[in-house]
């Protein structure tokens, strides 16, 4: 449905697929979210990151009535959780990162040199257990440590 945003028209769906399953498919969603969604109806939640037989398996399994949400992500720390993992200068440099920023550009908005900002995203690597970069934004949308 355009321009729903979140949850907004979730009861919508609901209704108009006539008490047929309807689950939730993002990239970009909390464990917060999610559990919203399935106490307001929805029978489940499918990471756009799943694999085809799982994705199989999921339908299947929410088509039989039962409630699908992977552990993995389900099991996740909430955002506060997460966010009290980083210092606030490490959350704004992984915000410039999930915002696709280069080192020098979010070191010229902070106003500290490359090599710091190369230190903390060393540092948010680690601490996410991330191969790099971009592997540390991936994990920071998904578990809702940054929303953009």
């Amino acid at each position: 449905m355009p321009g729903m945003n979140g949850l907004d028209g979730l009861a919508q769906v609901i209704a108009a697929n006539d008490g047929g399953a309807v689950a939730l498919m993002s990239g970009n969603v909390t464990r917060e979210t999610v559990e919203s969604a399935i106490s307001s109806g929805a029978t489940g939640f499918v990471p756009k990151t799943l694999g085809a037989k799982s994705l199989v398996q999921a339908i299947r399994f929410m088509a039989a009535g039962e409630i699908y949400a992977p552990f993995q992500f389900m099991s996740q720390a909430s955002e506060d959780q997460n966010s009290g993992l980083f210092s606030a200068r490490e959350l704004s440099v992984l915000r410039g990162v999930c915002e696709g920023k280069a080192n020098k550009v979010i070191a010229f908005e902070l106003g500290v040199q490359e090599v710091t900002i190369k230190a903390h995203v060393k540092s948010i690597c680690r601490k996410l257990d991330a191969r790099n970069r971009t592997h540390a934004a991936m994990i920071a949308r998904d578990r809702g440590i940054i929303t953009i």
